[in-house]
This record gives structure tokens, sequence and C-alpha cells, in this order.
């Protein structure tokens, strides 16, 4: 069905491309025949704007036209097909949405502020280009958004609250103290108040300050988690769901919640986790960076086990990872965040969710430190969730 849409497609464009038959296996080895053929039925309009070279088919591809949006499935195949059949070079495209998404914080910020909003985001690109040339671990794209966030908000904060103080030399210590106090969340105040340090620490560098004014304020260590926790009749409830009634559930539903609910996985662990990192046979799974395979209670290996069957049905040769959809199998990628999201909607939960329930109790039923070296994070990561109460279902039976 494939091969004679892409035969009818090559006699009526007359010169067609040399890579357009390899396309069509590439997508017939990943998509269901319908799906490849929609596509397929795509690309005459993309060729007719971009010519057959594939760096100009890809710019066609991905520019808004009649019943295409611009980030278009098409685009994604094809970007995956050139890259994987080395007719160009991979394209950057998590770095350039992440440049963009600078640029418009730097944007957003008043103008008083915003040339030494501009030069922290080029300082801290240097310092990430530095660490990954000395082999240290660089910052994320998303940690250098938190911390020009925290900056813009931080700014728009003095522009209409603090008309006196007209630039960042001016900004007293009360000035950070009272902008923190109008965010609610403790976490995220405590996001704000660790980028803001890094902030004013280069500015007190390179002599944009005399003096630092977020010192002597409250570090983010200090403050204690707050958020919602799963209820023990709630867990068994969720328990039950993955256990007794996964035959009518998605097999990923049940091996990611059980991962979240008795393991802890984290968002990245569950995007990232691959076939390989399965062993049945000896009741393991190896979670992100946690220093040693993490053992399967029976439960869950058997939620993975279902898994893997769906994964050997569907996704044999196309994706490596565990959890594959219908965006991610086209480009041998991780699912994205809201799928996970999506994926536990049903059970009223989230990952992240589920993972904060399964720290909370083993932070106050076992030794933080153990926690901490068994997740692989670091003490004051899992002291955050280290609340001062005491359980009183634990006395029931002394």
């Amino acid at each position: 069905m494939v091969d004679n849409c892409a035969a009818r497609l090559a006699d009526a464009l007359g010169d067609p491309p040399g890579w357009l038959s390899g396309f069509a296996g590439y997508l017939a080895g990943r998509l269901s025949p319908t799906r490849a053929v929609a596509l397929l039925h795509q690309l005459p309009a993309v060729l007719a704007s971009g010519g057959n070279v594939p760096a100009a088919v890809l710019a066609a591809a991905r520019t808004p036209g009649p019943g295409r949006p611009a980030a278009s499935a098409l685009a994604r195949a094809l970007e995956a097909f050139f890259t994987s059949a080395r007719l160009m070079l991979p394209a950057d495209t998590a770095g350039q949405a992440a440049r963009a998404r600078r640029s418009r914080r730097i944007a957003e910020t008043p103008a008083a502020f915003r040339a030494a909003a501009a030069a922290f985001d080029d300082a801290q690109l240097q310092a990430r280009d530095r660490a990954r040339r000395a082999g240290t671990r660089p910052r994320a794209d998303r940690t250098l958004e938190i911390n020009l966030t925290a900056v813009r908000d931080l700014a728009r904060y003095l522009a209409a609250s603090r008309p006196a103080v007209t630039g960042w030399d001016l900004v007293a210590n009360g000035d950070v103290e009272a902008f923190l106090a109008t965010i609610a969340s403790p976490a995220s105040r405590a996001r704000h108040l660790h980028a803001l340090r890094g902030f004013f620490r280069w500015a007190r560098s390179h002599r944009i300050i005399l003096a630092d004014p977020a010192r002597g304020l409250r570090p983010s260590s200090n403050i204690a988690f707050h958020g919602r926790l799963l209820s023990a009749a709630e867990q068994r409830q969720l328990l039950l769901r993955w256990t007794a009634g996964a035959e009518n559930l998605h097999p990923h539903e049940p091996a990611a919640g059980l991962l979240g609910l008795l393991h802890g996985a984290s968002v990245a662990e569950l995007r990232q986790l691959r076939v390989t990192d399965i062993d049945l046979s000896r009741a393991t799974v190896q979670l992100g960076r946690r220093p040693h395979p993490v053992p399967l209670d029976p439960a869950t290996g058997a939620a993975l086990r279902r898994c893997l069957d769906h994964h050997d049905r569907h996704h044999r040769d196309g994706n490596p990872h565990l959890l594959v959809n219908q965006k991610s199998k086209t480009v041998a990628g991780p699912v994205s965040v809201s799928y996970l999201e999506k994926l536990l909607s049903p059970a009223a939960v989230t990952p992240t969710l589920l993972r904060v329930t399964r720290l909370a109790h083993l932070v106050t039923t076992l030794d933080p430190v153990i926690v901490a070296a068994a997740f692989g994070v670091r003490r004051g990561t899992v002291l955050h969730y280290l609340a001062d109460t005491v359980d009183q279902s634990r006395f029931a039976n002394l």
C-alpha cells in the first residue's frame, strides 16, 4: 500500500527526488499504512515550494500551510529520515527552541534592567561551554531558563512596585525579600531565590552592583515540602487498579504507574527508560542515574513484562525506549512529559505526585542518607520531604 502510493507519487512528480523510495520505506517500517500514506500525500505541496534538496524540503515542511501546522508530523518524519540516511546533519531543534525562549524572557524584561539580563544570559552560556570542555556537568537549558525567568520577574516587580529603583545597583535586600513574598509556592520561591543568588553574584563580580541584595535571605534548602501527598487509601486503590484491573488498561499505564508508586521513578527516568534497561530474569531495572539496579516486585515485573510484549509487537525495530507513542516512534526519541501526564490522568494522578509520595514515605521511615544513596540524588533533595510530624497510625500497636 505504501509502496504503491510512493510509485504513484513519483509518476505524478515527473522528476521525483532520489530519496523518495527510501522515505516511503522508512514510514512503512514505523507507521501504520494509513498514517504513512497520509504523510506521503502531504509531500507534493512541500516539494513544490521547497525543491528536492533535503534542507530546503525540511524548511518547507516546517512552514505552516493549508491543513499543516508548523510542527507537523511530516516535518518530524522527514528530519528523522534525513538524519538517519545521512542526507543532512542532525538539527539542534531543542537548542533553537531554548534560545527562542530565552530571547523572549530577555525581551519581556523592563528596559532599565534588560542589558544586564542579556549579559547574564551570555555568561551562563559561556559557563556551560566551559563545563562541557572540562568534562563536568553543564547546566541544562531548563536551568538557564529558570534563572532568566527569576531575573525577569524581579525586574517586572521592581518596575511596577518600586518606581524609585531604576537599575540593578539600587536594588536593596528588602526589595528582593518583598518580591519573594509575592510568590505563593514555597518551591517556586526557593527556585527564584537560588536563581537570584547566582545572578547577583555575577553582577557583583562584574561591578554592576556593589553589594549582594540577596545575601542573608532564607536559603532554599530550609523550605520544607508542603505539596499534596497520596493517602494510604488512595495508594491502595491505585495498586488495585494497576494489578487486578490492569488487563483493561493500556500496558503503558500500569508500568509507569507502578514504577512511580512503588519505586519513585521520576518523569525523566520514565521517559529515558529503554528496553535494554529491564532484566526480567534477574527482576531488576536500571532507572536513570541510580547507582544500582532497582529490584522489581512481582506486580511491577508483571506490568513491565506486559509492556515489553506490547513493544515487541508494535515497536521492535523502531524505538529503543520502553514507552513509545504515535509521535515518538517516528523519531526514535522518548515520549513527551505531557504524554506521561495524559497517560496517568485516568487514575487522577501525575508522575510527580507518585514520586513525591514515595520519597516522603521512605524519608520518614528510613534513614534519609540511605534514601539519597539509593536514588542517586543529593541528601538535601530528600531532606526537602522530611516533615516534622508524627504518623499516629504507627503507634497503634504500641
